[in-house]
């Protein structure tokens, strides 16, 4: 999508609902709530790639970037998530220089990288013709690799420093998990937060979008202060909570 690089590299904060639920008339709905962009959840939510093909078309259409978190850092899907017209690709689970190294080569055509060619929903969803597509998609589609594993944060300095990344995403729950060795999970947690820290830093360095997954106002301030800027708001089940406490918040029953 034109100017979204820029965008995220505005110094505002960039705030994305989370689909977990399939749907296109779903999808449509909630890219036209006041957000930058929704990013669906092919890890852990219940959408297939399937649907994910209608429901990105569906974001698309309604003017935002449509962003893909894949089940796995394997070629074959971050091909597929860009194929059907994702403006952004999360892969989870990045722990190595090598590993980051083959996300960059997945997602990125040459000489970056062996993205490989094929399918036209991106192109129509770039609205330019497949010669052009060719020549901008590098600069026009970007890849984030998710630091969620203390492996991932001795490795950091190393994975930032991968030429064609365009963005680290911290996964604070599993980041949690994994510093406390399964104690807990907590988002806000000191050792989660130092950590983050350090991450946001990296990116600094590097000219990388610091991203993570927030899910309250409370979390999404507190990751703003350590300088993260591209937040996941909330997610769509806790959107229809929220909706749902809202109607019937002074109703007599």
């Amino acid at each position: 999508m034109a100017g979204l690089r820029e965008r995220l590299h505005d110094g505002k904060p960039f705030l994305f609902s989370w689909m977990s639920m399939p749907g296109l008339h779903l999808a449509g709905q909630i890219a036209r709530l006041p957000l930058d962009g929704v990013t669906l959840d092919l890890q852990h939510g219940l959408i297939d790639f399937a649907d994910a093909a209608a429901m990105v078309a569906a974001i698309n259409g309604a003017g935002k970037p449509a962003i893909v978190r894949v089940l796995w850092n394997d070629p074959g899907l971050i091909g597929q998530a860009f194929d059907c017209g994702a403006s952004i690709v999360i892969a989870p689970m990045v722990n190595s220089k090598a590993q980051a190294e083959a996300l960059v080569k997945a997602a990125k055509y040459p000489p970056m990288g062996q993205r490989s060619w094929g399918g036209y929903a991106m192109v129509q969803a770039a609205k330019v013709t497949p010669a052009e597509y060719l020549k901008v998609a590098n600069s026009t589609t970007l890849v984030f690799a998710m630091i969620e594993t203390r492996e991932a944060l001795d490795a950091l300095d190393d994975i930032a420093s991968v030429p064609g990344l365009d963005g680290l995403f911290v996964g604070p729950s599993d980041l949690s998990i994994a510093l406390s060795n399964g104690a807990e999970l907590n988002r806000l947690s000191a050792a989660t937060l130092a950590a983050m820290e350090k991450v946001a830093a990296a990116c600094k360095r590097n000219n990388l979008v610091a991203g993570a997954f927030a899910g309250t106002p409370e979390i999404m301030n507190t990751y703003i202060g350590l300088g993260f800027r591209f937040l996941a708001a909330s997610v769509d089940v806790d959107l229809l909570r929220l909706g749902t406490d809202a109607a019937v918040k002074g109703v007599n029953i």
